[in-house]
């Protein structure tokens, strides 16, 4: 058990544990969509019927998507585990989370009918229907339980962390149902800020969280908060551009210029995917730009602060030269099995790096006076 905010060291290995699993649940995920393996199952959440499919291990395509799919249980049985270790005190609370487990369960029972019925539109609309009345429930009981019953914040983001890869599954049972690219962009971008969740939960329980923040002067460092932020956000806007790609495009390059897009600077945007493809573009070159930016403004004060932010700073920006190269080679190689799934992995680093510069600014220490020099 744990007690308020200072983790024991196993519950602390325990999310870093998670934080790998969840890396390679959605890593696995990139590797199906790039194979276009995430339709071959119609049905969900078994596949072919069965919990695990004739043959799915001696052929690749049905490979990744089962496993995919059991990577995806395994983290969900995780953070059940997480929310547990984290919340129960007494036999009530025990009692407590038996029932928002018993509700879940019933909520996706409706949701697995809705998506098995391929006849009746009205029964399908109604069923839904009532999944989502009842999904509703647990979030007003988070959002209840965050306002009045004095959770520590790592109650709460634990049973955000639950109630977030509940969403998940659902997204991604909704996307095989309902054959839609709309959801499969969602739950691929979803998946982005479940992992951001899962990094704070470890940023959290570590050791050094009391002293995890960048020091430096106070006006530097609230204009460091409003960066980080920022960057945080553009870089989770390029990524939703990458999905959105990925999912409506498929077979083949949309274009194949290396820099510029149908042999111009900016393109037509007739065509909303070579819209997507010029702004995936445009965006990683803003954001470049906006790192580098943040970095100058972080040398000058690299005599008075740690130095902590500015050494953050400039692997973000290392990670994303190698992702302007990767992408160039995914291009020139015509969407590469693995340079296309390297390209997509390195793409979460930096999300995840970037979320780490701004939690560090968020719980920055400011300094009234420079830093003594050793």
């Amino acid at each position: 058990m744990i007690s308020n905010e200072t983790p024991g060291r196993s519950f602390s290995y325990f999310t870093r544990f998670i934080v790998v699993v969840a890396l390679l649940l959605i890593w696995w995920g990139a590797a199906t969509t790039t194979k276009q393996a995430g339709m071959i199952f119609a049905d969900w959440p078994l596949s072919m019927g069965t919990i695990n499919p004739p043959g799915w291990l001696e052929n690749m395509i049905p490979f990744l998507e089962h496993t995919h799919r059991l990577l995806a249980k395994a983290v969900g049985v995780l953070v059940l585990i997480l929310f547990f270790w984290t919340y129960v005190r007494s036999g009530k609370k025990a009692l407590e989370v038996v029932g928002l487990i018993v509700w879940l369960i019933v909520m996706m029972g409706f949701f697995i009918a809705a998506g098995a019925e391929r006849v009746d539109p009205a029964r399908k609309q109604s069923l839904l229907l009532v999944a989502l009345g009842l999904g509703a429930v647990p979030v007003i009981w988070l959002v209840w339980s965050w306002r009045k019953r004095g959770w520590t914040t790592l109650q709460k983001l634990s049973a955000l962390a639950l109630l977030m890869v509940t969403t998940q599954a659902v997204l991604g049972g909704l996307r095989v149902t309902e054959i839609s690219d709309g959801f499969a962009v969602f739950h691929g971008c979803f998946a982005q800020v479940f992992f951001c969740v899962l990094i704070l939960i470890a940023m959290m329980t570590g050791k050094k969280w009391k002293d995890v923040g960048f020091a430096d002067l106070r006006d530097r460092l609230r204009l460091t908060k409003i960066s980080g932020v920022a960057l945080w956000l553009l870089v989770l806007l390029q990524l939703i551009f990458g999905a959105t790609m990925r999912h409506f495009h498929r077979s083949g390059l949309v274009d194949a210029d290396l820099v510029k897009t149908q042999g111009q600077w900016v393109p037509s945007f007739e065509d909303p995917i070579i819209a997507v493809l010029f702004l995936h573009k445009f965006t990683a070159v803003c954001i470049l730009l906006f790192a580098v930016g943040i970095l100058i403004r972080l040398v000058g004060g690299r005599r008075e602060s740690d130095g902590r932010a500015f050494q953050t700073v400039a692997l973000i920006i290392g990670l994303i030269l190698l992702q302007l190269v990767l992408g160039l080679t995914v291009i020139g190689t015509e969407k590469s099995f693995w340079v296309t799934n390297v390209h997509v992995l390195n793409g979460l680093a930096i999300l995840a790096l970037s979320f780490v510069f701004a939690v560090r600014a968020w719980r920055g220490k400011a300094l009234d006076a420079p830093l003594a020099k050793s």
